[in-house]
Order: structure tokens, then sequence, then C-alpha cells
């Protein structure tokens, strides 16, 4: 939650409870209505803090619950208003949460300085909307990181069947600040019984947490295994000529209260992370990210608060790509160009659509994803084969967005996404209005 967030939610709080310090407005019905408003506000933050529940949603259904516990809200008069505005609320959120992929489609076109599309059919480039521009690439660097550790394997100088103590990720677990990616993956290995009786975790799935979970702690052990230079000498190797640096994620979250200072204001802090050059906020983000390894830093002492505003500049100096960088690295493993074994250990990796979705395997042979976002981005990359041959790869970059957009792209993602691959008619619906 951001500050005003929790300065709104903390004011009902107190503006409920002020009015109970006076001995006669203690009574039976106003203490009710405190409890229920308190444990309401409560509510809400449980949902959003420990649930991930959008806070627009959860406002909403606090409200809800304000009305339905409040005695004064069952006579006639109350219950026509609140059925009325409950109605409002419901046909409202039926208007604007349809399924609706061409909400994506005109984000794109009215945002040409955020937004970038790249789609290839078969071979051939049919939409390269603003697919050159470098954009913040959030998770969706994981794929690369993922390809050094594939090729890695093919080489032999890493084995996927190695394991690797959950207490080494657990070094670089910034609680908090991946939206429980870690800890569900952590979950999922529990209950597949993947974690032996060392408390370990085989390699090969320290690097499916990161691609089909997102863990960012993961992903950080990987960078850190296998060397930055590595990793950014493979973009340059594979041709992306449009690709920035890759530095650790997690790192680079502790970056402000490693330059914070006594005297420094919030406003003189961002100013001073917006002017600091990029070289050197890779080396410091690689600097912490050393720290965590050696024990310097013990992440177990903190807890990710950090403010809107500082977010913002973290996610806009993520490592950036073009789309089309992306799109030809999805085509060299859609048309197997990698090594041999390194491409069978990338696609196992990226293809996990087909495993949590079995419909899937009914129109493809290969379906490969991965996503990125933050507070601000909203990434998606996916490459498909289906049962006669034809492929497409296709690589969508957001950035910049509000709150509104980001929950109205998040709702309608999927359904843009999936009409784009399936449905010929509206890939040139697409074509037509982004080259206008």
């Amino acid at each position: 939650m951001n500050i005003w967030a929790w300065i709104g939610l903390t004011g009902i709080v107190i503006f409920t409870l002020i009015p109970l310090l006076q001995k006669e407005n203690r009574t039976k019905i106003n203490i009710w209505e405190a409890i229920v408003n308190v444990l309401t506000v409560c509510g809400i933050i449980i949902a959003v803090l420990i649930f991930n529940v959008n806070i627009l949603f959860a406002i909403v259904g606090g409200f809800i619950v304000m009305i339905v516990l409040d005695r004064k809200t069952y006579t006639k008069k109350r219950l026509m208003i609140y059925g009325g505005i409950i109605l409002t609320i419901i046909i409202a959120g039926n208007v604007i949460f349809r399924d609706n992929p061409d909400y994506v489609l005109n984000h794109l076109r009215d945002h040409p300085e955020t937004t970038s599309l790249y789609v290839v059919e078969n071979g051939e480039e049919i939409i390269t909307y603003q697919s050159d521009i470098v954009r913040p690439l959030a998770s969706t660097v994981k794929i690369l990181v993922a390809v050094q550790y594939a090729m890695e394997v093919d080489a032999g100088t890493l084995d996927p069947d190695s394991y690797v103590p959950l207490d080494d990720l657990k070094q670089y677990y910034y609680k908090g600040s991946d939206g429980n990616a870690h800890e569900e993956w952590l979950d999922a290995m529990e209950g597949s019984g993947k974690i032996n009786h060392k408390n370990e975790v085989t390699l090969h799935d320290v690097a499916k947490g990161m691609i089909t979970f997102s863990s960012n702690a993961n992903t950080d052990y990987f960078i850190d295994l296998m060397g930055v230079h590595s990793i950014n000498e493979r973009a340059e190797s594979l041709g992306l000529t449009e690709h920035e640096e890759v530095y650790p994620l997690v790192g680079a979250l502790l970056i402000p209260e490693d330059i914070q200072k006594d005297d420094l204001s919030q406003d003189e802090l961002v100013e001073e992370l917006e002017n600091m050059p990029m070289d050197e906020y890779r080396e410091i983000a690689k600097e912490k990210s050393e720290q965590m390894k050696d024990g310097t830093i013990n992440m177990e002492d903190y807890t990710f608060e950090m403010p809107i505003n500082l977010q913002k500049i973290w996610s806009k100096r993520l490592t950036g790509a073009s789309a089309n960088n992306y799109g030809k690295l999805l085509a060299m493993i859609s048309n197997d160009e990698l090594p041999d074994v390194a491409n069978e250990t990338i696609r196992d990796l990226l293809e996990w659509p087909l495993e949590v979705n079995e419909e899937n395997n009914e129109y493809f042979t290969h379906f490969g994803a991965k996503g990125g976002s933050t507070g601000f981005i909203l990434n998606n990359v996916i490459y498909v084969e289906d049962h006669d041959g034809n492929k497409i790869e296709s690589v969508l970059l957001t950035d910049d967005l509000s709150i509104w957009q980001q929950l109205m792209i998040s709702h309608n993602f999927s359904s843009f996404e999936s009409k784009l691959i399936m449905n010929e008619d509206y890939r040139l619906k697409v074509q037509r209005e982004l080259s206008d």
C-alpha cells in the first residue's frame, strides 16, 4: 500500500475512536460501530498485505461489510439507498471489468511513448510497433539469465541435478518485495516433495522457480553463480544489440538505504537517485548483492517498505531492452538455434504453460512464456507453435502505468494475447491500427 492509503485508513480509525473519548458517546450502538469500522480497516490491511488483494477491491469490499454490519442499514429507506449503490457498483464493475482485449490495443495506440509490440508469424515481422525502443524489462530479463544457465548446462559447467541449500537462496530473499513469488515457489517445492532431508533443491528447480514463479531471490542467486559479466557477454554474443547490462534485482532495492543520510529528505533522496550515473547504480547493486551473499547484510532483518516514488525509480532503472531484441531471442529458442541441450533446457523452463494448463496442449506443441511487472510496468513475451508447425513470437512491453492502467491491462492481458495469437483477423486489426 502507498502512503496515501495508510493515511486514509489510519484517518478512518482515528475519527472513529475520537468520539468515544467522551463518556456520553460510549453507547452500545456507537461502540459497535467503532468495532466494526476498526475491524474492517484491519481486514482491508490484511487482505492487501498478506493476501495481495488489489487495494481498490479491498476498500469496496470493506465498504460493503460496513453497510451489512451497520444496524441503521436495515430500514426501508436505507435498504433502498444502499441497494441502489451496490447495484450501481455491480453494473459499473460489469461494464468496466468485462473481458475487453481492445483495451490493451487502445492503450498501445494511445501511448506510443511508453509501449511496444513486436509480433512475428512464421519468420515474418507483422507488427513492429515502437519495437526498437529500449524499455525496462522487469522480470522478463530472467529469460536471458535462463538462457545463460541453459548454455552452461550444455557446456557442462553447471549440473542441473546438483543440489542447492535453501539457506543459500534465503540470503537473497527480500521479504515483501516480490509479491510472495519466492514463498509460493517454496510451498510448491514442499508440496511436491522436492526438498530433500538436507533442506536442498536441485539447481534446475531453482531455475524453474526463477521462471515459473518469478522468484527474484533465485534470479539473483543465478546472477551471482554465473557472474554478471558472462550474462552480459551472452546477450552480446546472441546479437542483442539493444540490451542494457544485467545487474542484481534485489541488490538495487537496497540502494536508497545505502545512500540515505540523516539530513537527507525523501525529495533529496529521490533527486540523488535520479542523478546517479547508471554505471554507479549498477555497481552499488552488485556490492549489495555481494554483501547479502557473504552475510554482511542479513536479509532476515529487512522487510520491504519502500515509498512509491522510490519504487518508481527502481522500476525505471531496471535492465532494459527493445521488444524486437526479445522477439529475436524467442525466435532462436522456437527455431532450435541454440545447442541441443541448451535448447532442451530453456524450453523446459519456459514452456510451463503446457504443464499448468492442459488445454494449451490441444492447440500447441510448444508454448513458452515469461511476464514481468512492477507497480508501473506490465510486460509479457510468448512463443507458440501449433500442431501444423505454424509459429508466432510476441513481445509486449508497457511502462509508466498508472494504478488504473495497471489494473485494466492486467485484467485484459490474457484475452488480448490469446486473441492476438489465435485469431488471424484480430492480428490484422492490430496491425492496421498500430500502423496508422
